[in-house]
């Protein structure tokens, strides 16, 4: 690899990374909905998630776990809705519970 190659991948790669730790909201916005119970779910920044009824045409705000936290993944397995969240480097998983408006710790 040249040297100026690689300087500049170095340079993009730290960036990014910056970019991530400084505007954890950031990552979380570009997370891809997912479809669960008829509705889709998003990480919509800042600890929000938002569910949409009408195939992500308008959003509804259905949990805010807090401006502090990113929600980094949203994944269905075994039928349930699963989380992870971040907060000051650290992640941990969430799913949501049965009666679809709160989240439990696994």
């Amino acid at each position: 690899m040249q040297r100026g190659t690689f300087l500049k991948l170095a340079a993009t790669t730290a960036f990014a990374t910056g970019a991530r730790l400084a505007f954890p909201w950031a990552a979380a916005a570009s997370t891809t909905p997912v479809s669960f119970g008829g509705l889709l779910w998003r990480a919509a920044g800042a600890g929000k998630i938002q569910t949409s009824a009408d195939a992500g045409r308008t959003w509804k705000l259905h949990s805010d776990l807090g401006s502090t936290n990113s929600i980094t993944k949203l994944t269905v397995r075994n039928y349930r809705l699963h989380a992870t969240v971040s907060y000051s480097g650290y992640s941990f998983p969430l799913v949501l519970a049965r009666d679809k408006r709160s989240w439990r710790t696994v």
